[in-house]
């Protein structure tokens, strides 16, 4: 039974309960006759099933599908749940619900057909695959419930599976026949599994504006590669190349040739299961547009709405810009209110090769927003969703702020889905509702593994992590929206424990609290000494813009130098050795108009930040700091990156002299990548050892192409200085950057050499610089 049948079902089921009802009520009463309404509200004294036809499911297994139970209610809306939940189980065929007065209350009776169980799974007309391979493809199990649902989804499973090998004609159907047993039914998949289709070459005919690799690269279908293996190249779906047919269309007409179009796609079979792809192109003529205009328009005028355009009179005509700017348009009737405001393109001739673009706008009436409305967050507290909302009842309907509402709420990171809409409202012809619908995710996670990087070699780490924490809620600890993350990393040159909670909306305001404990001993700074840093710290983070926020700090530490015995007692490491209380506050103003955090295609970010620590602070350590970084990044052709990154950064002394832990080092995988880490600055005679600078300036150049989907080839160049602005270091490389499918964690590879060393000993050749983390 389809859903559609399930809903017809259910109201023939809720009318003849009314019904049976009634009669009950009659025949069981000599009080006037009652309807299922005059039950509403009453308590529920008792709960049975009746069968009609033989009992293949247990009583107990179909009360776990149920809600009403003695002593609740009685509620109709709560027995139509129950009805449909019975349905979707597959277990009945058909549910009847009676009712009848008891007393003060009402006893209510649910009369199933028991639907037979799957006795054995079979399949027909399969050849490529054995019954045991479609068997367990289909992750249906003999025993299990014979539901729609069920069958809907095994059928699915089997076509991907078929498909995933190449068979892209495959169809599958079913049939349900008598178990030879005579206990349940048997389940037949019958298969006509089509031919092998791999795609061996991708080809068009009648393309002469462009080539075959350019209009190659506007299809999701790819040919079979070296790596299809990974990439699921030479695999498709037959529906998919009508959808890359019409890509490739529009990539025409997003050109100018407005009236490109295609017979269609052929397949021509070379053997072996392999075929060859044919997509004749009639480019037509290239068109340009003469004008752009507006229909008649009452909220904007069309002033207004020229200068956000993106297609404008003399340029080619363009499919792209031009869908574009009608979702400008609607954008800029959506923020007024206008919910339901549409806006049409009209093309029309204007002479030879030439097309006039008018943008026909039907502008509705204007709405107030009536309620908020939120469901399906079972574990997210209302709260921690409605702060995100900006649209607030009464306010002016704002279509744009829905959008907003939509990639707020995904970007929580809680939900495995998000809808965010509008309907009529209860309030009136006026308003319009918000409708909010999540899907609960998975936001806790435990991890556990070992890591490697060029800095501090193999590390074992430990990570406990929940983004949507409530520590105000005990022992479940979730739904308040707080970050909470405790990691340790153990390893042959570190030893790593923090804990970390972070209040988003502290207060109720947008102003982030956090928190931090943490021990950190390195080894990995330096042959000569270990570092040992142990303290607190607390910080806020208040949004100032769309794209900017100001960050502030307080952090109080015991550091730690020890120093190997070896060290000579000339050496200028000597003074460091000892125990340090670094109480110290920073400020930071960030702009970061990046597109992503992780590979980054388009965008900006600057860091201007402050770093004091003093005696009246408590500590003994005395120093301010000053930095300046700065990110800049392109999408270029091919879906190439570039990109430029750097630093300048000074430190100083307010008392004293500054010390190790807080001068400043280049090199390694995160500055200049052609020289050790931390291997560029000046140096301590007796020991060769690099002991810092009091300020750096560092530069990036990089320019990244995609090789496969998720692996992309870089090459770089690098300058920097420590101290001194003459005494330049440069470098040049080139690397790898992965994601792979089984980890989120992206990796990169880099080598680099230099190119010109003030200090030759920071020269030490070629260098290979492994990290699990990159962020361009």
């Amino acid at each position: 039974m389809d859903f559609s049948s399930f809903q017809q079902n259910r109201d023939k089921v809720r009318a003849t309960g009314r019904v049976l009802g009634l009669a009950a009520a009659v025949c069981f009463s000599t009080l006037a006759p009652v309807s299922a309404q005059d039950f509403e509200g009453q308590k529920v004294t008792g709960v049975d099933f009746r069968y009609e036809g033989p009992r293949t499911v247990d009583e107990e297994r179909l009360r776990n599908f149920i809600q009403l139970a003695p002593g609740t209610d009685y509620s109709t809306d709560t027995i139509d749940s129950d009805i449909k939940a019975l349905y979707e189980s597959g277990f009945v065929n058909d549910v009847r619900v009676l009712a009848e007065p008891v007393g003060g209350g009402v006893r209510v009776v649910y009369s199933v057909s028991p639907r037979e169980g799957v006795a054995a799974i079979g399949f027909v007309g399969n050849s490529v695959f054995s019954d045991t391979k479609l068997a367990k493809a289909s992750k249906m199990t003999a025993g299990g419930a014979l539901s729609d649902q069920a069958i809907l989804d095994a059928r699915r499973n089997l076509e991907q599976y078929y498909m995933d090998a190449g068979y892209p004609d495959v169809t599958i159907s079913h049939r349900i026949q008598a178990s030879a047993s005579g206990n349940g039914a048997e389940l037949i998949f019958v298969i006509d599994e089509g031919a092998k289709n791999e795609i061996r070459d991708i080809r068009f005919e009648g393309n002469g504006t462009f080539d075959d690799r350019t209009l190659r690269r506007q299809m999701n279908v790819k040919e079979k590669g070296l790596f299809s293996f990974f990439t699921k190249s030479g695999r498709f779906e037959v529906d998919q190349l009508d959808d890359d047919l019409e890509l490739v269309l529009d990539y025409y007409r997003s050109k100018g040739y407005l009236r490109a179009q295609s017979p269609g796609i052929r397949r021509e079979p070379v053997g072996d299961g392999r075929v060859d792809l044919v997509i004749p192109i009639q480019e037509g003529e290239k068109y340009t547009v003469k004008g752009v205009g507006f229909g008649k328009m009452t909220v904007f005028t069309e002033e207004e709405l020229y200068p956000v355009l993106s297609l404008n009179g003399g340029d080619a005509y363009n499919s792209k810009k031009m869908r574009a700017d009608m979702t400008t348009i609607r954008s800029y009737y959506g923020s007024r209110g206008y919910a339901d405001a549409t806006v049409t393109p009209d093309i029309r001739d204007a002479g030879p090769n030439q097309v006039n673009v008018i943008y026909r706008v039907t502008e509705g009436r204007r709405f107030r927003v009536g309620n908020v409305n939120i469901q399906g967050n079972t574990k997210t507290q209302d709260r921690v969703i409605r702060r995100e909302v900006p649209l607030k009842p009464d306010d002016y309907f704002n279509s744009v702020e829905l959008d907003t509402t939509k990639s707020r709420l995904e970007g929580l990171q809680y939900f495995s889905n998000v809808q965010v809409d509008s309907s009529p409202s209860a309030r009136g012809g006026g308003y319009r509702d918000v409708d909010i619908l999540v899907d609960e995710g998975k936001t806790g996670s435990v991890s556990a593994g070992i890591g490697f990087s060029s800095i501090d070699n193999v590390v074992g780490f430990v990570t406990l992590e929940q983004s949507n924490f409530d520590i105000r809620n005990p022992w479940r600890f979730t739904g308040g929206g707080q970050r909470f993350a405790m990691n340790m990393r153990i390893g042959s040159e570190r030893s790593d424990f923090s804990i970390s909670l972070v209040e988003p909306w502290f207060m109720g305001r947008e102003l982030a609290l956090g928190g931090e404990l943490f021990y950190r001993d390195s080894q990995y700074f330096s042959d000569f000494y270990e570092q040992t840093n142990v303290g607190a710290a607390v910080n806020i983070r208040k949004p100032l813009t769309e794209h900017t926020y100001f960050t502030a700090e307080y952090r109080l530490e015991q550091v730690e130098i020890d120093l190997e015995s070896t060290v000579p007692a000339t050496s200028l490491l000597v003074p460091e050795a000892g125990d340090y209380i670094r109480s110290a506050v920073s400020a930071h103003w960030v702009y970061d108009s990046r597109d992503a955090l992780i590979e980054t295609r388009a965008g900006s970010k600057v860091d201007v930040g402050l770093d004091y620590a003093g005696s009246f602070l408590g500590g003994d350590v005395d120093i301010v700091g000053l930095s300046v970084r700065g990110q800049k990044f392109w999408n270029l052709k091919w879906d190439s990156i570039l990109s430029v990154n750097g630093e300048l950064a000074a430190v100083d002394a307010t008392s004293g002299s500054v010390p190790i832990f807080d001068r400043m080092f280049l090199g390694g995988a995160r500055t200049l990548r052609g020289y050790d880490f931390r291997d560029v600055g000046p140096r301590d005679p007796a020991t060769n050892e690099v002991v810092g600078g009091t300020s750096l300036g560092y530069g990036q150049l990089e320019y990244s192409v995609p090789i496969i989907d998720n692996v992309r080839v870089a090459a770089f160049y690098d300058v920097g200085f420590v101290n001194s602005a003459s005494n330049l270091y440069h470098d040049v490389g080139f690397g790898v950057r992965l994601r792979l499918p089984v980890s989120p964690v992206p990796i990169a590879l880099d080598y680099a050499v230099p190119i010109e060393s003030p200090d030759a000993r920071a020269d030490q050749g070629g260098r290979f610089n492994f990290s699990l983390s990159y962020e361009y």
